[in-house]
């Protein structure tokens, strides 16, 4: 609304008025056509007004005059006929002469005649010509002796209303004026001035002048009501507001622009994560923030991987506060929070009692006091619906974040956790190439391996049979035994790939699922394994409590066994192994322990990953598979598999088979 204050100050574009010039001398300048056209539009307007209704007035003067004159008609015959006929009976000459005149003394009355049956006429007036005539009947008795003429004009009154339709257009033709002339004050003061004090200032509107509103000097302090100008005017202002804002939104919306993209050019500009973010940190400082920090979720705890303060003075405080309070798994600090929700976290104004329930103790209160924190914002950075870790922006004065900081750092979060990602997803990449080269190379030597004892024995055997040397049955059902365990192993090989490549295009592994016996299958196995078991030097302790039978694929089983006795043997460092099978109410416990090195806690979290090792494949050779399938086999089979060990005490394998039939498939 417009302040209707007289001394309020000039705003922007408006003009000051000309100190000392009277209203009356302005009126008639250049700049004031709306008040000459308002003005010549009240005169004429009012001349037309007052000539209307001049006419209408003269006219309804005649008519009352016309009407009179009836009436005098109607006074002569109810007056004056009776008493001429008397006098025309007695034949009174005198009193009818005296009657006739006092007719013409009538007002507009100019003819009195009374003709009689005779044919004598008697007459007075009649010099001025008539307008109006009336015959009224004379009787004595029921007889008509005569009748009476009466002639009247309206002369005396036309001429009346000309001389007053002078003096009434003069009287009117000055109160025209001096209405038009009070009018056009009211409107140069009410009005014309607060228009054009409304045009100077909005034609002096730009992008510099916005915070100055527009101010109308108007009297009557106390006016309650407000009018058309008020509305005029708070319209007018309400644009400059509306200007000034999508002004400030604009200039907000290109800083905001300018700012992802000098962190889009950060976060490409290397896959580095340990190079990148603490730029990032350091991107947000100024335009965002107080000071940052970058903290992301690496193996369940929360690391600060960047960080940065407005004042370089303050960024060891930084490294302090990461040293001394690392955020542990129940934090509450907004950082930690936004991790675990996978949800923004603001704090438009922290207050002592907010800073005090997100620290451990009093230092840590005065650490973060130090580096200022009157309000705080901490956005996820989410990708694929899984939260890496979150930026922690902060500011010293309160209320520093709003709807719009937010989305600025939402939108920033989801180009920083794409990098992110893109930079795993690259590391992964190049990892799995190094463990496909390494893949290969085991692979190679570990299919090689069965296969140059095999090429030995058997060009042994053709050498030996090509000298004609004889060859006793013994000798040759002994080597054709070991090539036929060669080729087992390699066929063993085989299936493994096989069964790798099936499980990592997204494919369950089909089972062909058939009743048998547990004990017998280990035993067969074991059976097979006998020489690796005798090469090793470890004993194997069997303990098989059959008849364990159950709905399984016995080929897949066998992969199992042979995988964990030959891992056995390789880790037992030749003490005694254990291989127990116990039925039990619904499923049968297969167990296959060592006394060997054993592994560490690290090392059972990967052990059943894709080729994952405890010890290297120089020492020990193998393709990293044989747990990751042994895994795979038993939860297709429905059952599930543990590992217990200590470092230097040796390893445990459980496994647990349910008996009943399930589908083929595995889950």
């Amino acid at each position: 609304m417009a302040t209707p204050e007289p001394h309020a100050p000039v705003s922007a574009g408006a003009q000051q008025p000309e100190p000392g010039s009277a209203w009356g001398s302005r009126w008639l300048r250049s700049g004031n056509r709306l008040g000459r056209r308002l003005l010549l539009y009240i005169l004429l307007f009012s001349t037309a007004v007052s000539l209307l209704g001049t006419l209408v007035q003269l006219g309804t003067d005649y008519d009352r005059e016309v009407r009179q004159l009836e009436n005098r008609f109607t006074q002569i015959r109810s007056s004056y006929t009776q008493g001429i006929a008397e006098s025309l009976w007695m034949l009174d000459e005198t009193l009818l002469r005296t009657q006739l005149e006092g007719i013409t003394t009538l007002p507009d009355i100019v003819l009195a005649e009374v003709d009689t049956e005779l044919g004598i006429s008697y007459v007075a007036g009649g010099s001025a010509p008539r307008e109006f005539s009336r015959d009224f009947p004379l009787y004595h008795g029921p007889r008509q002796i005569g009748t009476l003429r009466v002639g009247a004009n309206l002369a005396h009154t036309r001429a009346e209303l000309r001389n007053r339709v002078f003096v009434i257009l003069a009287t009117e033709a000055g109160k025209t004026f001096l209405f038009g002339l009070f009018t056009f004050f009211l409107i140069q003061r009410l009005v014309t001035q607060h228009l054009a004090r409304m045009a100077a200032y909005t034609r002096g509107l730009d992008t510099e002048h916005l915070e100055a509103p527009l101010v109308l000097r108007r009297t009557g302090r106390h006016r309650v009501r407000q009018d058309e100008l008020d509305e005029v005017s708070a319209a007018i202002n309400e644009m400059r507001e509306s200007l000034r804002k999508e002004l400030e939104e604009r200039q907000r919306s290109e800083a905001a622009s300018a700012f992802l993209a000098r962190a889009g050019g950060v976060l490409v500009e290397s896959l580095d994560l340990e190079k990148v973010l603490p730029r990032i940190a350091s991107a947000c400082v100024g335009p965002l923030a107080d000071w940052c920090v970058v903290d992301l979720m690496e193996e369940g705890v929360l690391r600060r991987v960047g960080g940065a303060h407005v004042d370089a003075g303050k960024a060891p405080l930084l490294d302090e506060l990461q040293r001394r309070y690392p955020p542990g798994p129940g934090s509450r600090v907004p950082a930690a929070v936004a991790t675990r929700t996978g949800t923004w976290v603001l704090e438009s104004r922290v207050t002592p009692a907010g800073m005090r329930a997100q620290c451990v103790d009093d230092a840590h209160v005065q650490l973060v006091s130090e580096l200022g924190l009157g309000s705080v914002l901490a956005v996820p950075l989410v990708v694929r619906g899984q939260a890496l870790g979150a930026i922690t922006l902060a500011a010293a004065e309160p209320e520093r974040y709003g709807s719009a900081e937010l989305a600025l750092a939402e939108e920033l979060a989801r180009r920083a956790a794409i990098a992110i990602d893109n930079a795993r997803l690259y590391r992964q990449a190049e990892q799995a190439l190094r463990l496909r080269e390494t893949f290969l190379s085991v692979a190679g030597h570990e299919l090689r391996t069965p296969l140059l004892p095999l090429q030995l024995r058997l060009q042994s055997l053709l050498r030996r049979g090509r000298s004609g040397t004889p060859l006793e049955p013994e000798v040759i059902f002994g080597e054709i035994a070991v090539a036929e365990w060669q080729t087992r192993r390699l066929g063993l090989l085989v299936d493994q790939l096989m069964d790798v490549s099936h499980l990592i295009a997204g494919n369950a592994l089909v089972l062909r699922r058939k009743r048998m016996d547990l004990c017998a299958l280990v035993e067969g196995v074991l059976e097979g394994v006998q020489r690796q078991i005798s090469d090793s030097g470890s004993e194997v302790v069997r303990e098989l409590r059959g008849p364990a039978v159950g709905e399984w694929d016995p080929r897949r089983l066998e992969l199992v066994v042979m995988g964990l006795v030959q891992n056995a043997l390789k880790f037992g460092e030749g003490r005694p192994i254990d291989v127990r099978v116990t039925p039990r109410e619904g499923s049968v416990l297969l167990v296959v322990r060592d006394r060997g090195m054993g592994m560490s806690k690290s090392e059972q979290e990967h052990i059943f990953d894709r080729f994952s090792r405890g010890v290297p494949e120089q020492h020990f050779g193998g393709l990293g598979l044989g747990l990751y399938l042994t895994r795979e086999v038993v939860r297709a089979h429905g059952g599930s598999i543990s590992v217990e060990s200590q470092p230097g005490e040796g390893t445990t394998f459980t496994v647990v088979l349910p008996v009943g039939e399930a589908s083929g498939l595995a889950a």
